[in-house]
C-alpha cells in the first residue's frame, strides 16, 4: 500500500476550505483576530498549514547530520571538580566534552577522554603564562577559535583587532586540520534577540572571517566546516525552524564565497528563560529545548543544569542534566531520523520564512559594513536591545508566562540561602564597544523577592 492509497477514498481539500469551515465555526468572530497571532519576528503563525504552504525554493536544502550526540560543557572555573565530572558524564553515556582552554591542561587528559571526543574553545586565541598549546591535548578535536564574539561577549579585543587575527591564522595554520572558526550565536540569543535577527547576525559573524580571507589566506581551511554555537529558547517549532534555517543561510552564503556550506551545530538551552524560583520547572523547559534542537538538526547537544543559575556544579544535576538527552536518543530515538522535520508543512513554511527575514536583515548588515562596524557603532546592541525590551514588557505583562514565576508562583519558595553564584554579573568598567550581556527575563522579580525574603 503506498501513502497515497491511504487517502483514496476522501475527496482533497483546499485551504480555502478549511478556512471557510473555520470561519463557520467561529460564527461570526473574526478570524484573523481569533485564530491568528504574529511572532516577535514579524511572521504570521495561522491555524492550519497545508501543502500550499509548502515553499519553492528551486535549490536543494542542505545536507543535515545523520544523528546528533549527547555533550556535556565543562568549565573549571564554575567550581567542582571537572576531571572527576568528565569521567563521570563520558562513562555515563555521554560522547564528547566541550571546554574553554583556560585551565584545560590541568584536568582534561584526566578525562580519560578519546581521541576527537573533546570540543576544545579558544574564543580569544591568546595563551596565559602556564598553559600549552591545543595540540598537546590529544583528545581535542575540533578547536574552536572565535575572537570576534570575545569582542561581542566581553567589549574588547583580546589584543586588538590586527593582532587578533594573525593570531588566528597563526593557529590555523598550526593546526590545520583541527581547527574550525565558530560563531557564539549564543550571545545574541540571550542577549535578547528575535530568531531572525540572531540568524543574520550568526551569519554575518561568519561572513566576517571569510571577507579577513583576503589579507589572512590561512583561515580558509577552518572555514570548510564551521562550527555555530547556538542557545535554544523555549518558542520549540521556531526554534526548530531556526536551526533549519541557519544551516540554509550559511550554505547559501558560503556558496557565494566558493565555500562547500558545510556546517556544525553546537546546541544548548539558553539561561534567558530559566528561573531561580521553582527551578525545577528548569528541567521541562530544558527538556524541551532539547527536543528542538533534535528536530532541528544539530549535531551535538549540550544541557545545562537544572540549578545552574545558583548552584555550582554537582553530581546530581549533571546526571539529571545527561539523562534528559539519554532518554531523548535512547528511549525517544530522536536521533534515528537524519531530518524528521523533512515535509512538514508548518516547519518548511516556518523555516523558510525565517531563512527569507533573515537574509534581507543580512543584506542590510552587508549595506551597513558588516557586523564589526555595525558593533562598533553599537547599532547591533541597540535593535537586540529594543527586541529585549519588547519581550521582557511581555513578560512583565504576563502576556509570556513562566511558570513558578510570573505566573503559579509559590510564595512559600525560600531561595536566599541556596545562593552559590552571582545572579546578575557586573559589567566590566572599560570597554572598546558595549558587550552582550546575559539578560534573564525573570531576574528582576527574583532580586526583588530575595530582598523581600531578607525583611
Amino acid at each position: 500500500m503506498t501513502t497515497n492509497d491511504l487517502f483514496r477514498d476522501f475527496a482533497p481539500v483546499s485551504a480555502a476550505e478549511w478556512k471557510l469551515r473555520i470561519q463557520a465555526d467561529l460564527k461570526g468572530a473574526d478570524y484573523n483576530e481569533k485564530m491568528t497571532s504574529d511572532t516577535p519576528e514579524g511572521i504570521r503563525i495561522k491555524p492550519f498549514y497545508t501543502a500550499e504552504d509548502l515553499p519553492d525554493t528551486g535549490a536543494p536544502a542542505p545536507a543535515l547530520p545523520a544523528g546528533w550526540e549527547p555533550g556535556m560543557y565543562l568549565d573549571a572555573a564554575e567550581g567542582g571538580e571537572p576531571a572527576a565530572r568528565g569521567r563521570k558524564a563520558l562513562g555515563g553515556g555521554v560522547t564528547h566534552l566541550v571546554a574553554p582552554i583556560r585551565e584545560a591542561s590541568g584536568w582534561l587528559e584526566a578525562t580519560g577522554a578519546e581521541p576527537g571526543s573533546v570540543w576544545l574553545e579558544w574564543p580569544d586565541v591568546r595563551l596565559e603564562p602556564g598553559e600549552v598549546l591545543p595540540g598537546d591535548f590529544a583528545s581535542a578535536s575540533p578547536i574552536l577559535p572565535d575572537p570576534i564574539g570575545n569582542l561581542a561577549a566581553t567589549g574588547n579585543w583580546a589584543a586588538g583587532r590586527a593582532e587578533d587575527m594573525k593570531r588566528l591564522e597563526a593557529l590555523c595554520r598550526t593546526f590545520p586540520e583541527r581547527v574550525s572558526l565558530t560563531v557564539r550565536a549564543d550571545l545574541y540569543q540571550q542577549a535578547g534577540a528575535h530568531a531572525v535577527q540572531q540568524l543574520a547576525y550568526a551569519v554575518c559573524h561568519m561572513q566576517e572571517y571569510l571577507l579577513a580571507t583576503d589579507q589572512h589566506p590561512g583561515l580558509l581551511p577552518a572555514l570548510e566546516r564551521p562550527v555555530f554555537r547556538i542557545a535554544v529558547g523555549s518558542d520549540y517549532f521556531m526554534e526548530i525552524a531556526k536551526i533549519r534555517a541557519l544551516r540554509r543561510l550559511w550554505h547559501l552564503v558560503a556558496n557565494a564565497y566558493g565555500q562547500s556550506g558545510e556546517c556544525r551545530v553546537l546546541a544548548m538551552p539558553g539561561l534567558r528563560n530559566k528561573t531561580l524560583y521553582d527551578y525545577n520547572t528548569n528541567l521541562l523547559r530544558s527538556s524541551l529545548e532539547c527536543m528542538a534542537a533534535a528536530v532541528g538538526g544539530a549535531d551535538l547537544i549540550c544541557n545545562q543544569p537544572y540549578d545552574g543559575l545558583y548552584h555550582k556544579p554537582n553530581d546530581f544535576a549533571d546526571r539529571i542534566g545527561r539523562n534528559q538527552l539519554l532518554v531523548l536518543r535512547d528511549e525517544a530515538h530522536m536521533a534515528r531520523v537524519a531530518n524528521p522535520a523533512d515535509g512538514a508543512y508548518y516547519l518548511e513554511s516556518l523555516t523558510d520564512q525565517l531563512g527569507r527575514k533573515a537574509l534581507a536583515l543580512l543584506k542590510s548588515l552587508e549595506k551597513g559594513g558588516g557586523l564589526l562596524a555595525q558593533l562598533k557603532s553599537h547599532k547591533i546592541q541597540t535593535k537586540i536591545r529594543e527586541a529585549d525590551r519588547r519581550e521582557q514588557a511581555a513578560f512583565d505583562s504576563g502576556e509570556l508566562q513562566l511558570v513558578g514565576s510570573n505566573v503559579f508562583p509559590n510564595p512559600d519558595d525560600r531561595m536566599a540561602g541556596e545562593i552559590q553564584k552571582e545572579l546578575q554579573p557586573g559589567r566590566p568598567v572599560k570597554t572598546l564597544i558595549e558587550p552582550l550581556p546575559l539578560r534573564r527575563l525573570s531576574v528582576r522579580q527574583e532580586l526583588k523577592r530575595l530582598r523581600d525574603e531578607a525583611k
